[in-house]
C-alpha cells in the first residue's frame, strides 16, 4: 500500500513523499505532487539510504543503560520505565544538589518539526531551570545579520524564481542541497534569465550559469562591497528607495569606498571585469534575486559578508515586484512558534554556546553534571572534537542520548533512548525555502520500542513531578496550542479543522 507523508531533515524542500509500505515496513520511498516544489522526485539521501538507516545493525530498538566503560558501548536493555525513571531520578537529584544550571540539554537541527523540538522538551528543561542553549553551530552569523537588517521579513520563494530575470546564486549549491530549486533555475533560463554563481567551486549549478565568479573563500565581503560602492558612484543606486525605508545609508556607503573592483579582484583572485559584468547585469535586470546561502559565513567576516550580499538588493531597489529581492531562510512566512507549547516562559539561566560545547564540559562553574542529547550528534558535528569525546569520558557526568542509531556519541551515554524518525512519528513542518507548512501523520510502524519527542519529554514531565494538568501533551493539543498562538490562526486553523493545510504562495493541498 501507499501512504503519503512529509520529509522534515534539515532542507529547505521539505518535500511532499510517497511511501510504498508492507506490514508496516518501508518497502520504497519517493517524492509526490502535493508539494508542487517537490514535482514528484526527492534527492538520493532519502530515497536509496532511508532502508538501511531504518532497519540496519546501528539502530537503536530498545532504552539502553551503561554497563561498561564510556565509549565502548557496553549497553544492556531495559524497559522504558526503568529508563525514564532513572533519568528523572538523576536529573532531579543534580538539581537539587547542585543547581538546575549544571543540566544541559544539547540539541539542534536533527529534525525541522514543529513537534520533535522546543515544545514539551523546553518544558522540561524550563521547568528544572536547567541552562540555556545557543545553538551556533550554523546560522548564527547569517540570522544575525538578516535579522538586523530585514527584521523577519521572508524573502523570495523559491518557486517565484522563475519570474526573475537575472538570479544571483552566492554561497548556495542547490545542484546538491535544496535541489528543487533547479528546475525553477533551469526554466527561469529557458524564459532568458541571467544566471550567475558566486563560489570557490565549480558547483552543479555553476556549470549551467551564465557566469561563475569563483573567489577565494574568505573573501565574499569585499566583492560584495565593491558591487556596493560601484552602485553608489555609478548612480545605479536607488537613492529613492533607500530614503524611504532604509537608515544608515551613508554609513554603510563609506564602508564600501574602501574597495573598488580591482582591489576587491586582487584580494579575491578573480578578474575585476567579471566583477563589473556580474554587478551591470543584476543591476539593470528586472526583477533580479540574489540567493544567500551558508557557505560564505564559514569564516571569520561571514556575519559581515552576508549583510553585505544581502544589502545589495537594497540599493539597488530589487524589492516589490514578484521575483524581485533576496532568499535566505523564508521559515517566518509562517509566524509560527513551536515553543508555545512549552507552556511555561524561558528562564533566564545562564546561555551556553554549542559551540564550546567541549570547553564547557571541561570547565565550566558551575560545571554540567547532566547531559541530555537530542537532535544532533555532537561529537561528530561540533569543534574541538578532542574537548568533546573528553568530556564525554567524564565519570561524574550523567548523560543521556535519545536517537534513531547508535551515533558516536552514543557510545559515551550513561543512557540510551530509541527515538523515532521522521516516517515512525507525526509532524507539522513549515519550509523555508518555498513558503510550504504541511502537517502528516507516521507512515511507518517504529522499529522496536522507539517513541517520539514529544511523547518522551512529556513523560518526563510527570515522572519528574513538573506536569501541569493544563500541559498540552498529545499530538493534536500541541498542534492546535502553536496553531492558536499565530496571526495566522484564522488561516491556519480554519484549515486545519478541514483536514487541509496551504502552501501560501501556491494554494492549498490535502494533508494525510
Amino acid at each position: 500500500m501507499y501512504k503519503t507523508g512529509l520529509c522534515v531533515l534539515d532542507c529547505p524542500d521539505s518535500c511532499s513523499i510517497e511511501v510504498k509500505v508492507k506490514d508496516g515496513h518501508l518497502v520504497s520511498i519517493d517524492g509526490d505532487t502535493r508539494n508542487p516544489l517537490t514535482e514528484g522526485y526527492i534527492c538520493g539521501k532519502v530515497r536509496s539510504q532511508m532502508n538501511e538507516h531504518l532497519y540496519g545493525e546501528d539502530r537503536v530498538r530498545h532504552p539502553l543503560i551503561r554497563c561498561g566503560t564510556k565509549g565502548d558501548a557496553s549497553f544492556e536493555r531495559v524497559s522504558w520505565d526503568q529508563a525514564l525513571s532513572a533519568i528523572a531520578e538523576r536529573f532531579n537529584a543534580i538539581r537539587d544538589n547542585y543547581g538546575g544550571e549544571a543540566i544541559l540539554p544539547l540539541s539542534y537541527g536533527g529534525s525541522n518539526g514543529l513537534l520533535s523540538q522546543d515544545n514539551t522538551d523546553a518544558r522540561y528543561f524550563r521547568r528544572l531551570k536547567a541552562s540555556r542553549l545557543a545553538r551556533t553551530v550554523c546560522a548564527a552569523p547569517s540570522t544575525r545579520a538578516s535579522g538586523a537588517m530585514y527584521g523577519w521579513m521572508p524573502g523570495v520563494s523559491f518557486t517565484d524564481y522563475a519570474e526573475a530575470r537575472a538570479i544571483i546564486i552566492w554561497g548556495a549549491n542547490p545542484s546538491v542541497t535544496g535541489i528543487h530549486l533547479m528546475p525553477v533555475l533551469q526554466k527561469a533560463k529557458k524564459e532568458g534569465a541571467w544566471i550567475a554563481v558566486v563560489d570557490p567551486r565549480r558547483t552543479g549549478v555553476a556549470r549551467i550559469a551564465d557566469l561563475h565568479l569563483p573567489l577565494r573563500p574568505g573573501t565574499d565581503l569585499p566583492v560584495a562591497l565593491s558591487i556596493a560602492r560601484w552602485m553608489f558612484e555609478s548612480g545605479a543606486a536607488d537613492r529613492e528607495f533607500l530614503a524611504e525605508y532604509a537608515c544608515e545609508v551613508d554609513e554603510f556607503a563609506e564602508r564600501a569606498a574602501a574597495w573598488s573592483f580591482d582591489t576587491a579582484a586582487e584580494v579575491a583572485g578573480v578578474d575585476p571585469a567579471v566583477i563589473a559584468e556580474l554587478a551591470e547585469r543584476y543591476v539593470t535586470a528586472e526583477p533580479a534575486v540574489v540567493r544567500c546561502g551558508w557557505g560564505l559565513e564559514r569564516n571569520r567576516n561571514g556575519g559581515s559578508a552576508v549583510a553585505a550580499v544581502l544589502a545589495l538588493s537594497a540599493v539597488a531597489g530589487k524589492f516589490g515586484v514578484r521575483g524581485g529581492g533576496y532568499t535566505m531562510s523564508n521559515a517566518k512566512a509562517w509566524n509560527l512558534d513551536a515553543s508555545i507549547a512549552a507552556a511555561e516562559d524561558e528562564v533566564l539561566t545562564r546561555v551556553i554556546n554549542m559551540n564550546k560545547t567541549g570547553e564547557v564540559l571541561l570547565s565550566s562553574a558551575p560545571p554540567v553534571k547532566g547531559l541530555f542529547i537530542y537532535n544532533c550528534n555532537p561529537l561528530a558535528t561540533l569543534p574541538a572534537q578532542d574537548k568533546v569525546r573528553r568530556g564525554l569520558m567524564r565519570e561524574d557526568l550523567f548523560t543521556v542520548v535519545f536517537d534513531q542509531v547508535m551515533t558516536d556519541t552514543a557510545r559515551y551515554a550513561d543512557v540510551v533512548l530509541p527515538a523515532t524518525t521522521f516516517l515512525e512519528r507525526p509532524e507539522l513542518a513549515r519550509s523555508y525555502g518555498a513558503y510550504t507548512l504541511q502537517r502528516c501523520k507516521a507512515v511507518l510502524d517504529p522499529v522496536g520500542e522507539s517513541r517520539s519527542n514529544h511523547e518522551v519529554f512529556a513523560t518526563l514531565c510527570e515522572l519528574s513531578g513538573l506536569a501541569q494538568p493544563d500541559d498540552p501533551v498529545g499530538e493534536d493539543e500541541i498542534i492546535n496550542t502553536i496553531l492558536g498562538a499565530s496571526r495566522e490562526e484564522k488561516k491556519c486553523g480554519a484549515l486545519y479543522r478541514k483536514r487541509e493545510f496551504p502552501f501560501r504562495d501556491l494554494g492549498q493541498t490535502q494533508f494525510n
